[in-house]
């Protein structure tokens, strides 16, 4: 087994929320290759939850602030160092917009990227186009649609009244302990997107996002997809490696 952590503080809900998908994820393993599921089959790992600066606000706003999420990143990735780990994961969606400086920054670490993790497993599905529920940050640095891009599958991200819904649910729902407003805002900005794109097929391309949206609030025709649980999926992979 190999030690791994995750970056955490982006909130801090979201966080725990991921350590959950990383468990449910081992424990998949663990019961695939035949063995049952006892505290001492999972593997060590860590979570870093420190307060990092807001990233949308960071990737919208002023360099300095860039510079702020990038330092608190990095000074994570140094924490789960020394603790052991060598194979990180971040549970914040638009964080991986930071994810090369930090690569460069910590060579010695391996980063997941959660647009690769979800981009092959789409592949696998059969999708061809999709659509991104993520926050303003996330369209801007293009975190998805690189990496859809690079396999083929279209990204169509929420735009305008679409994008200010995703926005509300995340920041005035979710993050704020109201997951009902979280919900309407989520199924709303779908529903219009839906319309506007004709796609079926949603990523929950925020941590928060799942927290509030599930298959029963969307069409039966609509796919949802969790990078979050995509993500942790492969983390669990190398851990139990």
């Amino acid at each position: 087994m190999v030690p791994v952590g995750i970056i955490g503080g982006m909130g801090p809900f979201a966080g725990a929320h991921y350590v959950g998908l990383f468990l449910d994820e081992c424990a998949r393993l663990i019961e695939a290759g035949g063995a049952g599921v006892t505290d001492q089959r999972f593997p060590p790992h860590y979570l870093f939850q420190l307060p990092v600066p807001d990233r949308t606000s960071a990737l919208l706003g002023a360099r300095d602030e860039y510079g702020r999420v990038l330092h608190a990143l990095s000074g994570q990735m140094d924490g789960l160092r020394a603790l052991g780990a060598r194979v990180v994961a971040m549970s914040c969606n638009t964080a991986h917009a930071w994810h090369a400086e930090l690569r460069r920054m910590h060579p010695d670490m391996a980063l997941l990227h959660i647009g690769d993790a979800t981009a092959d497993y789409l592949v696998g599905q059969g999708e061809t186009e999709v659509g991104l529920l993520s926050t303003a940050g996330t369209v801007k640095s293009g975190v998805y649609a690189e990496a859809l891009a690079r396999v083929g599958i279209a990204c169509r991200a929420a735009d305008g009244d679409e994008l200010d819904l995703v926005m509300r649910g995340i920041y005035d729902g979710v993050k704020a302990g109201d997951s009902e407003l979280g919900r309407a805002c989520f199924t709303s900005a779908l529903l219009r997107m839906r319309g506007r794109t004709g796609v079926t097929g949603f990523l929950m391309a925020c941590t928060e996002i799942p927290l509030a949206l599930g298959a029963s609030d969307v069409p039966t025709e609509c796919r949802l997809y969790d990078p979050g649980r995509l993500s942790a999926r492969e983390l669990a992979r190398r851990a139990l490696a």
